[in-house]
């Protein structure tokens, strides 16, 4: 398969970010701490507008703010566009944050189809179109283009699946397949400047090798799989199926861990606050380090991911002699 965000990434001093679903949570926290990085610029969204006035009007124009819907591809194109006009030639996007989004909770078969195509409208479609669009702006050219990073948020929810959120766990997978697939196609060697004249270090490889890697601006993708965030996660930011008869005694699976999460929200234990997970963000992007393809955040992923995926090899080493069909393992 093809190697996924393979060489070291520099974040530019002066890298512009967009960030979708900056109204509140993950997205507010991150777009206030990127507004108060000197040199970076910034271009928040959200559906209405009115939601960003916590970021200052800031006369240098460093700072746009956007109206975005992300489930219309025309308010994502007009989102686009306006972002160029207002930054001018040489415009470029160094980091696109996909953030917006909303749990849809509740008895599965109790979901209508309008309830579970808006969550998959959102949280994947939504995902996707930002991010073709961003490869389009990232992609370099001979002309312009520096790389970038793409922080696609998933959530644990995208690594294991809990009772009674089905069709968001379904995005968050989709989500998280359709990252890493896009990842594999991006060419590991795209240079920035496609005009490199070979021929003036015909002589002096090693002179070519340094000017290659001086120019190499890969672009990345990340996954973002937090745990949970003392966000309004649980309050506008979801959304409720009716409930179903069929589920509705205390000892039901999704009863059960509805109690339990409530628990937690209350408590405040193993929640992360925003502001951590947008400072460990940044920190990817900055540390001058390869941007991983999944990036876990919060001991309670880290821990309930890595238990996953040992279940998952107990799993298949217990059905080997079936997966084989007849073949060695």
């Amino acid at each position: 398969m093809n190697p996924v965000n393979t060489k070291p990434y520099k974040l530019p001093d002066d890298a512009t970010w967009l960030i979708t679903g900056c109204s509140s949570g993950i997205g507010r926290a991150l777009a206030t701490l990127i507004a108060s990085k000197p040199g970076h610029r910034l271009i928040a969204t959200a559906r209405n507008p009115a939601d960003l006035s916590y970021l200052p009007d800031d006369n240098s124009g460093n700072i746009l703010k956007l109206p975005l819907d992300v489930t219309s591809r025309d308010s994502v194109d007009a989102a686009f566009a306006s972002a160029a006009e207002h930054f001018g030639a040489g415009f470029h996007l160094d980091v696109v944050v996909n953030n917006a989004g909303y749990s849809l909770s509740g008895d599965t078969e109790a979901a209508t189809e309008e309830e579970a195509h808006l969550e998959m409208e959102t949280l994947f479609f939504g995902t996707a179109r930002i991010t073709t669009r961003a490869l389009e702006a990232m992609r370099p050219s001979p002309s312009s283009g520096r790389g970038g990073v793409i922080f696609n948020i998933s959530s644990l929810a995208g690594l294991c699946g809990f009772p009674g959120h089905a069709y968001y766990h379904a995005a968050k997978y989709a989500v998280e397949g359709f990252s890493e697939s896009v990842a594999r196609e991006v060419h590991p060697d795209w240079n920035s400047d496609a005009s490199l004249d070979n021929t003036l270090h015909v002589n002096n490889p090693a002179a070519l090798l340094n000017a290659q890697e001086r120019r190499c601006v890969c672009l990345n993708v990340c996954i973002v799989e937090p745990s949970g965030v003392k966000t309004n996660f649980e309050g506008h930011s979801k959304a409720r199926i009716r409930p179903h008869p069929a589920y509705a005694a205390p000892d039901m699976p999704a009863r059960r861990l509805e109690t339990y999460v409530n628990m937690g929200i209350q408590s405040g234990v193993g929640m992360m606050r925003p502001a951590a997970v947008a400072e460990a963000l940044y920190l990817a992007a900055s540390r001058g380090e390869r941007v991983p393809l999944r990036l876990p955040l919060g001991a309670t992923a880290w821990k309930m991911g890595t238990a996953k995926f040992e279940s998952l090899l107990r799993d298949f080493e217990a059905v080997k002699d079936v997966s084989g069909m007849g073949e060695q393992l």
